[in-house]
Parts: C-alpha cells; sequence; structure tokens
C-alpha cells in the first residue's frame, strides 16, 4: 500500500469516526457525564460514563500525551470499544488503526528509523537473508498499547532522591507463537552501567491487554521478544517516549 493510498484511505476511516462520534454523541450526551484520568504522568484520559452508572463508559474517548497531542481516540458503547480507534505516538504520528468491530487491524506503522529507535524485536530462531519475518503487534500500538504494563512498575525506595536523567528504562515482553504474554519485565541501567532487572507476573495485566498478535517466521508463528524504549519519570515511574 502507497502512501497516497494510505492517506486516502485514512481520510475515509476519519470521516466514519466523525460519523460515528456524532451518532453516538447525539444518542447518549443527554445521558453522559464526562471523566479524567491520569494514566501515566504524562497521558491523561478523556471519556464518558453513563450517569446511571459510572462505570459504564459511553461514547467519545480520547487519551492525551502531554497538553494536547491525541495518542489515542475512539468510541465506547455500552463500556465495550466499537467502530474504528486510531492510535499515535507522542509527536502525533499515526502508528495503527484498529477496527473492533471486525477485530482486524486496518494500520501499522512500518519499521523505520524512528520505530526502531523505540521498540525492537528478538526472535527465538534462526534469521537469514531470505527468511520472510512478521513482527508482533500490539493493539494500541507502541505507545498507548503499552501503558498497561508501564503503569505497573515502581522504583523501590532505595532509589529515593536519585536523579534519574542519566538512566535508561526497557520494557521486556516475551510473546508465546499463540500470540499471548508469557512473561514481561523491566531493565533499569545506570550510567555506570549498573542493570537491575524486575520480573512480573503476567497475572498483574488484564486478559485483553495480554492478547498479541504472534511473530511469525516464513509463516508459521515463533516466540519473539519486545524491547519497548520508556523513560523514567521524577517520582520513579515509567511513562513512554
Amino acid at each position: 500500500m502507497n502512501l497516497t493510498h494510505y492517506k486516502i484511505i485514512s481520510a475515509k476511516y476519519s470521516l466514519l469516526f466523525i460519523m460515528i462520534f456524532c451518532f453516538l454523541n447525539n444518542c447518549f450526551s443527554q445521558d453522559t457525564v464526562k471523566r479524567h484520568n491520569r494514566l501515566t504522568q504524562s497521558v491523561m484520559e478523556d471519556y464518558f460514563v453513563l450517569k446511571t452508572d459510572k462505570t459504564i463508559k459511553q461514547g467519545l474517548y480520547q487519551a492525551i500525551y502531554g497538553r494536547n497531542t491525541a495518542i489515542a481516540s475512539g468510541a465506547y458503547l455500552n463500556n465495550e470499544r466499537v467502530g474504528i480507534w486510531h492510535f499515535y505516538d507522542s509527536y502525533g504520528r499515526p502508528v495503527q488503526n484498529f477496527n473492533y468491530d471486525n477485530n482486524t487491524i486496518i494500520y501499522e506503522e512500518p519499521d523505520s528509523y524512528i520505530t526502531q529507535h523505540f521498540i525492537r524485536y528478538k526472535f527465538d530462531d534462526k534469521i537469514t537473508d531470505s527468511t520472510k519475518i512478521s513482527k508482533p503487534m500490539k493493539i494500541g500500538g507502541r505507545c498507548y498499547g503499552y501503558i498497561p504494563y508501564l503503569s505497573i512498575f515502581r522504583l523501590t525506595d532505595d532509589y529515593a532522591n536519585t536523579d534519574f536523567t542519566s538512566f535508561s528504562a526497557v520494557l521486556e515482553i516475551l510473546i508465546s507463537p499463540g500470540g499471548r504474554l508469557a512473561d514481561f519485565k523491566v531493565h533499569i541501567q545506570s550510567s555506570d552501567d549498573d542493570e537491575r532487572i524486575t520480573s512480573f507476573s503476567p497475572d498483574l495485566i488484564d486478559e485483553k491487554d495480554r492478547l498479541f498478535v504472534p511473530a511469525t517466521i516464513n509463516g508459521k508463528p515463533v516466540l519473539c521478544r519486545i524491547f519497548v524504549r520508556c523513560r523514567i519519570t521524577s517520582d520513579g515511574q515509567l511513562d513512554i517516549y
């Protein structure tokens, strides 16, 4: 698919999203109230819930990075994601479009020097020049999709009063050939090459966030590790770049 073709498709989906949102807004605006929730230090989500049951999301949803960069936008109907959702990186560039009505990834950003700077993959199989590889994919893309993993991590008290500007953080996720989370851990490394690895139980992640499109080698699903670069916030948590 060339870039012009994608732009045409993207414009059609954007128009469709606006039409769906207007329909939902007209149907439910009188019966919903707006809510805000902080996902990470830099990401806030805005959404609507039913007045009669504030645990039920209904209507437009957005996750905002910083002050005005959307990294996720879509709609809920009776607490379920519906229609086409758009996911972006922290610079506002599109990374994925997903149709929740038929569980289909419509668009996934191609690999580039930008994506390789933030995310990389390691396949547990031999790779040659003739090998055909497809990377694993997470619904939500490389920013919004990994927030449930980042939000679990907290630095221990022995890091108190530490300047984190010289530290690096990497989220490592192991994905089974069946497309399920098998294991995940966080690597924290200081400027003097001191590394601390913290492992977590997959049970800490909601079932829906454990699912991936598995990696393949020559069409066969394989085990794969995903390494996501992230940053350490001033209060010792993890956040997206």
